[in-house]
């Protein structure tokens, strides 16, 4: 479960690191176990609007979730630890010793006994099967550790109370969705809806283990739909929830919210909550875009996104009056990529990105989720408003780099882009820096830690483990992911050297 005292956040994402040691965030798909071509798999998905028609006094709910709770499952994850039996009669000293590898003078009762290894719970969530050869669908925190590596122990319980060990076959940071698989015969299937026919005011309920108390049912209604909320800021993540007024608590996560027929309409994700229980605000991520992401975990072993390569902020209401928009909304472009998708097409900075393929842009958020739900290569129609008219481009959808090989994933939250004049000016930056990446935006870092005072916006990247760059991709080439990298920057007038593990 996912939440926090003042917003909501994922509990078990790994945070910005105070001791600049970045984990790379990457997709974390699993390769196919093999190479040979297998059938294509595909998850069944109910098109058909709710039934709203019906104006008889409704008593019991019981029927309609008779065909969704066979469906649900407990799971319940384990980590291996190190575990060491301290001596009693230790003194601090011991202590100190042991940090510069030294024997103390004395020691008092029995030495400390051997380390050794044992397995310990780690998490507790729930999920839906989703398909007949035991596919689940569930929450990426509720199956991975603090850094974001699936466990090394995936128990999955049924309704029945049948116990099977699962395997991950992908997930994705940037919606907090996983796929696992267990091995099974006989299993109950849950039929997927589309949550793009929902309304705000709809009757829905929230399956899974709350607290551990078991299997458990919960009722509410939309309170509100494609909301955002900032949990997965630190993974660039793609946020329109399903927000819910049915109780959810730790050990919902993963589990499925449920329409009138019974159907999986979103899958339980987090709340907002300044007590650390359910007081009435809870998200889900929406069936569509949960299917979407799992049918390309399964088929393709990865999430392919469209790209556009835009940069681009809030349209402020002073932006709105100086471009003659009614409202302040869209995504107002402050930079475009070259050769990317977005300047191909003739997408200029300060255009006001309002549609894509006809659905409103609201915000930067709001097109970053509607490029992703592209695919690449195919054409979209993106409307702009520029110098106070509303103009159609036509876009072919590039590809988003891949998960590993992004700077998005390395410095979470960071921006990068070449040295040019415009950039040397702006940040008043020597005219001896020939070339280099600038940071352009450094996210939530610490100001108080090494990453937060140097790497900042201004900052020039000049080489990384000697090597020059000249481009956010060769920034991105040069790091070596896992082990200590020598960034020499330019930063307050004069050269650093950093290191950083990214």
């Amino acid at each position: 479960m996912i939440m926090n005292k003042r917003t909501s956040m994922l509990a078990g994402l790994a945070a910005f690191s105070a001791v600049i040691a970045l984990a790379p965030l990457f997709a974390g798909q699993e390769k196919k176990d093999s190479a040979a071509k297998k059938p294509a798999v595909e998850f069944n998905f109910d098109s058909r609007p709710i039934d709203r028609s019906s104006k008889v006094r409704v008593t019991s709910y019981a029927d309609t979730l008779a065909r969704i709770t066979p469906a649900v499952v407990s799971i319940r994850t384990e980590q291996t630890v190190q575990v060491i039996q301290r001596n009693p009669f230790r003194s601090p000293l011991d202590d100190l010793f042991d940090l510069y590898g030294m024997a103390p003078p004395r020691r008092r009762g029995q030495p400390d006994a051997a380390p050794r290894t044992e397995k310990r719970p780690m998490g507790l969530g729930s999920g839906t099967i989703i398909h007949a050869d035991g596919y689940i669908l569930t929450n990426r925190h509720v199956i991975s550790d603090n850094e974001g590596d699936p466990a090394e122990e995936i128990t999955v319980e049924l309704a029945d109370k049948r116990q099977f060990k699962a395997k991950v076959i992908g997930s994705d940071p940037k919606t907090d969705i996983a796929i696992i698989k267990i091995e099974a015969p006989k299993l109950p299937v849950a039929q997927v809806a589309d949550s793009g026919a929902l309304r705000v005011g709809d009757i829905v309920f929230a399956v899974g283990n709350p607290l551990g108390v078991g299997m458990s049912v919960s009722q509410g209604i939309v309170s509100a739909l494609a909301r955002e909320v900032g949990i997965l800021r630190s993974e660039q993540g793609l946020e329109s929830f399903i927000q819910t007024d049915a109780s959810i608590n730790p050990g919902n996560s993963g589990g499925p919210l449920v329409d009138a027929d019974g159907r999986v309409v979103g899958v339980n994700t987090a709340i907002a909550s300044p007590t650390r229980a359910s007081v009435g605000i809870g998200f889900a991520v929406p069936s569509s875009l949960a299917l979407d992401i799992i049918t390309s975990l399964v088929n393709q072993g990865g999430v392919a996104r469209g790209y556009f390569g835009v940069e681009t902020q809030y349209v402020t209401p002073g932006i709105a009056e100086r471009l003659g928009l009614p409202t302040p909304t869209g995504a107002f472009v402050t930079g475009v990529e070259e050769n990317s998708a977005a300047d191909k097409a003739g997408i200029r900075p300060e255009d006001t990105i309002t549609q894509i393929n006809g659905e409103s842009v609201e915000n930067p958020s709001s097109l970053r989720y509607l490029v992703s739900k592209l695919k690449p290569g195919e054409k979209a129609r993106v409307e702009v408003v520029r110098d106070g008219k509303k103009k159609t481009i036509e876009i072919t959808v590039g590809s988003q780099k891949a998960e590993s090989d992004s700077l998005e994933a390395l410095f979470p939250g960071f921006e990068f882009r070449s040295l040019n004049k415009e950039l040397r000016t702006q940040y008043s930056i020597s005219p001896r820096i020939k070339e280099g990446v600038v940071i352009t935006k450094n996210g939530e870092a610490n100001p108080h830690t090494l990453l937060g005072r140097f790497l900042r916006p201004g900052t020039v990247i000049v080489a990384v483990n000697r090597t020059g760059v000249a481009t956010p991709e060769d920034l991105a080439k040069a790091i070596h992911k896992g082990s200590e990298n020598i960034l020499r920057i330019y930063a307050n007038g004069r050269f650093h050297a950093l290191s950083v593990k990214l």
